[in-house]
């Protein structure tokens, strides 16, 4: 149960970090320092592509499991009026 929740909250955890480090950039970019303020947009793209990839694959996950479970009852109901 637990497990369900862990990956959305590190991806959104990581969206909101990379959010931080481009604000951290652009504050960086007004006081002109040219390679910390690249350093921190680098970061904050690196951990935005890093949460939405595992956001999405957690999301392909869901739907898989969904729809396995879905085939599966519907064997299950399938075996039952062959039977009856």
């Amino acid at each position: 149960m637990v497990k369900d929740y862990v990956t959305p909250i590190v991806s959104i955890v990581l969206v909101c970090f990379s959010l931080y480090m481009f604000y951290t950039g652009i504050g960086l970019m007004m006081l002109r320092d040219v390679a910390p303020s690249l350093l921190s947009i680098l970061i904050g793209f690196v951990t935005l592509s890093g949460g939405i990839t595992l956001l999405r694959t957690w999301a392909i996950a869901r739907v898989y499991e969904g729809r396995a479970k879905h085939e599966k009852s519907e064997e299950e109901v399938g075996e039952s009026k062959e039977t009856g």
